[in-house]
């Protein structure tokens, strides 16, 4: 009985640290993004004063064992747990960007020393043994994140406005409150008054690889090029059976085998620098969380430092922000290193990490002197966390049966309607979050085509979200990608009739830009007719038409213009200028009076446009007042 009780209580504390560690990396997302957006764009602060900011916030992980001394470790875990799921609900309910964003620094700050306190816990244990439960916390709550971020079809909660989704976060935090008080009644609170493994690094760069590469499922959706459901299920599977692996060696407390470390080494760096193959990104969407594990159990299983563990760990979570602003940077400045570098940067640090722990965890493991148990009864204690965490593999199963196909075509008496719309990567003009936003302006008004440009699909600075099959989906429309910048942000067409044929195509000078520019060429079949659509977003920077008018030149030659064509997009000129005069000596010209789209709440000038070829007559042509975006809609009502 008092066995049963004891992993009862240890149980409950996993589940309450790991849901702490969910909170906490929702919070990071919002974080990013508030900085990239709201301060980035909106408040147009340089990127090196983001860097600062980012980096400042992370150096107060340097302050945990202050915490621990004014609080009191028996105590720290218990309340640092209760702060996040607070701070989380605060940043649910923020009412503008700026409470929005202060919530978010300091639900970051508390999960930072919630991680090294972690590190340094000890819990109930009827083995005896806390060696590996660190790591099963931070899987099972990567596990957990995983399964919420699928549920909502990528979109976090936390950027979601809308009832569901706040009943959910509400639901959690009292789940997790009364769980905490129901350990704190039993006096089996868990107790971080220990010291940190000397590699303790290794949590900050495997966060950053989870968070960038390894549990951003909409990008395995755009680089396996499965359905959501299906990429769910892969991934969530990979994520059980990590968990599996370090249950297994808590249990034995025990070290992965030299043989699994050298594999879980090798597969790390191969899925990181994987080869743009649908084969590959489908193994590394899978290998690539169990490889994390591994070398988290070997560097978790460390001896136990004098004070340096908890340097280290501070120190190791800076690779959070290097390895996401490295990555992210070239898209605005000029960065001396390669992409690949800041994500091989942890890579490094993780194998070091793993192979160092391991090493040193091996004479300690000898002289304990602990009977171990069976490797088959080890295997079978092992399964429990992963076993009644598989339930969360029914969430798939609901994404299959929900999913919906595309609704049937306009009739023929339908005049051809379409719409241009820069969504501002799910943001609206003030910098929050409003993708929910966006799709009701798009219904309300039921366009058959669409064209959208800054669609992120997994870019971690925007939420990691993949707006173009969460619109897709909600609207059943057919859709159409046109990476730009990167595999993950670009342009889309979305469309009520079928889409027959597709091609992207970069821009001639994208060599001279930090974001890539593209165009988009989609045929349509229009009941029976094929209507060429030409989606494209021009270079961003008005002062620079130099950058633009090549990219027009392009859009000239590279078009067959003779067939029903019409261009949608955000072409950054106004309709005097040189850029726009070249489209209209080619034809491509409204042939009405200007209507302005930027900026939303106070729009002056036109630089979206509908421009058809003279196979149309452009009838109507107007926006929606609407601050979902920082550009209005366009739409426009086409007749032969």
């Amino acid at each position: 009985m008092i066995r049963s009780a004891t992993s009862l209580a240890s149980s409950v504390t996993i589940l309450v640290l790991a849901i702490a560690v969910v909170q906490g990396l929702q919070l990071l997302r919002g974080l990013l993004a508030s900085l990239s957006v709201y301060l980035g764009q909106i408040r147009d602060v340089d990127s090196a004063t983001l860097a600062g900011v980012i980096v400042l916030i992370f150096l107060s992980g340097f302050a945990a064992p202050v915490v621990r001394r004014v609080v009191g470790g028996r105590y720290c875990l218990a309340f640092l747990a209760v702060a996040l799921a607070l701070i989380r609900l605060a940043e649910q309910l923020a009412p503008t960007p700026d409470a929005r964003l202060a919530t978010e620094i300091a639900g970051v700050v508390v999960w930072l020393w919630l991680l090294q306190f972690v590190a340094s816990m000890s819990l109930p244990s009827a083995s005896g043994s806390d060696r590996g439960r660190a790591v099963v916390v931070i899987l099972v709550g990567l596990t957990i994140d995983t399964a919420i971020i699928g549920a909502f079809a990528t979109l976090d909660p936390g950027f979601s406005r809308a009832l569901a989704p706040l009943l959910f976060t509400i639901a959690l935090v009292g789940g997790q409150l009364a769980l905490i008080a129901w350990l704190a009644r039993n006096r089996n609170a868990p107790d971080s008054s220990g010291e940190l493994p000397a590699w303790s690094c290794c949590i900050g760069p495997a966060l950053a690889l989870e968070i960038l590469l390894f549990q951003n499922l909409a990008r395995h959706v755009v680089l396996v090029g499965w359905e959501l459901p299906a990429t769910f299920t892969w991934l969530l599977t990979a994520n059980l059976f990590a968990v599996w692996i370090a249950a297994f060696c808590s249990v034995r407390d025990s070290t992965p085998p030299r043989w699994a470390m050298l594999a879980a080494s090798a597969i790390l760096v191969v899925c990181v620098v994987q080869p743009e193959h649908r084969v590959w990104a489908g193994f590394a969407a899978a290998a690539g969380p169990v490889a994390i594990g591994v070398l988290l159990a070997g560097a978790l299983a460390s001896r136990l430092s004098r004070g340096w563990g908890w340097f280290s760990a501070a120190a190791g979570l800076l690779a959070i922000p290097l390895v996401l602003f490295g990555w992210y940077a070239p898209y605005q400045i000029d960065v001396p290193a390669p992409q690949i570098t800041f994500p091989m940067i942890a890579v490094a640090l993780l194998v070091v990490s793993g192979w160092r722990g391991r090493t040193g965890s091996a004479a300690r493991s000898t002289e304990s002197g602990r009977e171990t148990p069976s490797i088959r009864r080890s295997w079978r204690r092992a399964a429990v966390v992963p076993g009644v965490a598989s339930v969360l593999l029914l969430l798939p199963l609901v994404l299959f049966v929900a999913e919906r196909s595309p609704g049937a075509p306009p009739s023929d008496d339908d005049p051809l309607t379409m719409a241009t719309y820069n969504i501002h990567q799910g943001f609206d003009l003030q910098g929050m979050p409003s993708l929910e936003r966006i799709l009701d302006v798009i219904e309300e008004e039921r366009p058959h085509v669409v064209a959208l440009q800054e669609v992120p699909r997994g870019w971690a600075v925007n939420g990691s979200v993949d707006a173009l099959s969460w619109l897709a989906q909600r609207l059943q429309m057919h859709w159409a990608w046109g990476p730009a910048a990167d595999p993950f942000w670009g342009n889309a067409v979305l469309s009520r009739y079928p889409i027959v044929d597709l091609k992207n195509r970069p821009m001639p000078n994208n060599d001279v830009l930090n974001l890539d520019r593209g165009y988009l060429l989609v045929t349509i079949d229009v009941n029976g007719e094929l209507v060429q659509i030409v989606a494209t977003h021009l270079h961003h920077v008005e002062w620079e038409p130099q950058h633009r008018i090549p990219q027009v030149q392009e859009l000239l030659d590279g078009v067959d213009w003779s067939r029903p064509s019409v261009l949608l997009g955000d072409l950054n000129a106004q309709p005097h200028h040189a850029e726009i005069l070249m489209l209209a000596k080619a034809g491509l010209s409204p042939g009405r009076p200007a209507v302005p789209t930027f900026p939303a709440d106070r729009p002056r000038r036109q630089i979206d446009y509908i421009l058809a070829t003279t196979a149309f007559t452009v009838v109507e042509l107007r926006t929606v007042d609407t601050d979902a975006s920082d550009h209005l809609p366009l739409f426009a009502t086409l007749i032969r």
